[in-house]
């Protein structure tokens, strides 16, 4: 009786539910190049800009002035995408002005181009976007084979006029410096340290600082630093190491160029390679992290904590296995040799 008792005692204990805790989960992904999902557009499509330049140039051109396909093709080739779509958008505007005023746009001539002048200065653009705009209509004119009055001197003293007017001042980006500032002056920027810093011990803390640690060492733009790749970083003896940059903005041709890297940066790239288990490709990657809301803890069911229905198909599959287990036995009694 008294085991009986300590037995039914200790059923009735595991059948406790266990205390209520929270608990949390958080998956961490490292995403290979091209699987990351691009964002995607709200509405519509991604324009081409090759073709909204082939448009704007046809409704622009007037009579005796066509498109010349092949200035047309080798100008498409020699130029960046970037610099496709800043040509686009420059001759956009200048359709715009061509609109309100009227007449032929293309071929311009210098009353027009003066006009144009200040059409932007009435709208507020720096002296900078003119000239790159006025830069633009000349290519225009070069793509259409006819005279560009865009060096004329009747131009040029608009331009210089609107300078002397609005200023030459840009704005520059913010400076960065790898310690504390020097002085008692309010130092302005950014702090290299303090950024580096700021970055967790995670996973995406350590891609963070290796990402600024060697844009800072190698001064690369962002295009530069997403295309830097484990096959292009070579370690040195003494820690540090060399990075080849095959393209830049800067150097179209592919020409090449090998910049130096610091110890420092060379562990914090180690630690993030380590980390992500990269071994070959891309260095920096996207870092996909799923987080679960906080949730209440359940302990785990036994047998009787199922349903009716539940515990029926369960001990279905355990008769049928049993059944199975029994058949097999009969079955290699029968096939085995009697004993002598």
């Amino acid at each position: 009786m008294r085991a009986k008792s300590v037995l039914s005692i200790a059923a009735q204990t595991e059948r406790l539910p266990m205390p209520k805790r929270s608990v949390s989960a958080e998956i961490v992904t490292i995403l290979a190049p091209g699987e990351a999902p691009l964002p995607q557009r709200r509405s519509g499509a991604a324009q081409d800009r090759a073709v909204q330049l082939v448009e704007l140039l046809q409704e622009l051109t007037g009579e005796g002035a066509s498109l010349v396909e092949l200035n047309f093709q080798k100008s498409i080739e020699a130029r960046a995408p970037a610099s496709i779509k800043a040509l686009a958008v420059d001759l956009d505007c200048y359709a715009r002005f061509s609109a309100e005023r009227g007449g032929i746009g293309l071929p311009a001539d210098e009353a027009r181009l003066v006009a144009y002048i200040d059409y932007c200065e009435a709208r507020r653009l720096k002296p900078a976007t003119v000239s790159r705009r006025l830069s633009s209509l000349a290519v225009a004119h070069h793509l259409l084979d006819v005279p560009c009055p865009v060096g004329a001197v009747v131009v040029r003293d608009a331009l210089r006029g609107l300078r002397r007017r609005a200023g030459v001042r840009q704005r520059q980006a913010g400076p960065l410096r790898l310690g504390e500032g020097i002085g008692r002056e309010a130092v302005r920027g950014f702090t290299l340290s303090v950024l580096l810093e700021a970055c967790g011990r995670d996973v995406a803390g350590l891609r963070d600082a290796a990402i600024l640690s060697l844009g800072y060492d190698a001064g690369l733009r962002v295009s530069e630093l997403v295309a830097v790749a484990v096959e292009l970083m070579e370690a040195q003896e003494d820690g540090s190491g060399l990075l080849e940059v095959p393209h830049s903005k800067t150097d179209q041709e592919g020409q090449g160029a090998w910049v130096w890297l610091s110890p420092d940066t060379m562990r914090r790239v180690a630690l993030w390679r380590e980390a992500a288990s990269i071994r070959a490709g891309a260095l920096f990657r996207r870092v996909a992290v799923i987080r679960t809301k906080p949730r209440e803890a359940r302990r785990a069911l036994a047998i009787e904590d199922l349903a009716y229905q539940a515990q029926s198909a369960r001990s279905c599959d355990f008769g049928h296995v049993e059944e199975q287990r029994l058949n097999m036995a009969i079955y290699q009694a029968r096939s085995c040799p009697p004993i002598s």
